[in-house]
């Protein structure tokens, strides 16, 4: 794990590295010499992932170590999301998991085409992390299916603040939400990383892109099953903290569950970018609210540090700092 926890996650990647992940601009352009690694990376739509396979293309068997770090890190969560889904779904190798969830999955089975999006998502998530333990990740907390308490609780016998997950469909679309959205303000860091590299940089965003296609993708489920008009179709999050999470239909939510919300959208609501704050624009029709235009349309990075008080909950292991 890279010492610095405050920076984004991907940020020990120093430019240098990133200008050297791809060096051929014009196979890249014409898309005709990519390793199959590289291409089956981009393929799986996942930021970590294409990182881990352009590091391998580039530097073979020796990574950097700061590379090596950072797919560690990104392997811990991918295993998480997916171990989360598969409990959700019944397919855990953990039988209490599976067991733990079969009141919410029954719910879930009755909203069309709702337990379809979560194994297409979940088959993504399984995808990553064998991709990356086969691009030189490490999973350094040997973590398995009984390495998690999704109540929230670090208990292997449950009934934390997350406990409604196991039985109420909204509450658990709004914890996979919430999930979803760590992941992308997370990776969101490593845009100014790879900026030095412009071929890097456009195939990460698009992944990126591909990557936040989850998160609306829950949003959508949640309107469908009665969430309230501040959840976007779109995906796009409008405001800041517990109010971006859009969790007012939820009842009798503990404290430590809208901290955690608070947490993951911190900052969200910021409508400055440039040094401009486009909310106070003039000579824009009046019709535009422009500060939710501003909060919508940018995803602000998270920190290792905070990505990792706000997933520390659910890891039954201590995370390192």
């Amino acid at each position: 794990m890279s010492s610095n926890s405050d920076a984004p996650i991907l940020s020990a990647i120093d430019p240098d590295l990133g200008a050297r992940l791809v060096s051929r601009r014009e196979a890249l352009m014409r898309g005709m010499s990519l390793s199959g690694a590289v291409g089956a990376g981009l393929a799986l739509g996942s930021v970590p992932v294409a990182l881990a396979a352009f590091s391998r293309n580039a530097f073979g068997q020796s990574t950097p170590a700061a590379i090596t770090d950072v797919l560690n890190f990104a392997l811990m969560l991918e295993i998480f999301e997916n171990e989360f889904y598969k409990a959700v779904l019944g397919t855990s190798a953990s039988n209490a998991q599976n067991s733990a969830f079969a009141t919410v999955r029954t719910a879930a089975a009755a909203v069309p085409g709702a337990v379809a999006a979560l194994q297409h998502i979940q088959k993504h998530e399984q995808q990553h992390v064998a991709f990356l333990l086969a691009n030189g990740a490490t999973n350094l907390l040997n973590l398995t299916a009984t390495s998690f308490d999704f109540t929230g609780n670090r208990s292997a016998a449950g009934g934390g603040p997350f406990a409604a997950a196991t039985t109420n469909l909204q509450f658990l679309l709004a914890v996979a939400q919430g999930a979803e959205d760590t992941g992308v303000r997370a990776y969101k860091g490593q845009a100014g990383v790879l900026q030095s590299n412009s071929v890097v940089l456009e195939a990460a965003l698009r992944i990126h892109a591909v990557e936040a296609r989850h998160a609306a993708k829950i949003r959508r489920m949640r309107r469908a099953t009665g969430a309230p008009a501040q959840v976007r179709y779109a995906g796009y999050i409008q405001g800041s903290g517990v109010t971006a999470a859009g969790i007012s239909n939820l009842t009798n939510v503990p404290a430590a569950v809208t901290a955690v919300f608070e947490a993951i959208y911190a900052g969200d609501g910021n409508t400055t970018h440039g040094g401009v704050n486009v909310a106070t624009l003039s000579n824009i029709p009046a019709d535009i609210d422009l500060a939710n235009a501003a909060t919508m349309a940018f995803d602000e990075p998270l920190t290792k540090a905070a990505v990792v008080a706000i997933v520390q909950p659910f890891f039954i292991p201590a995370i390192p700092a």
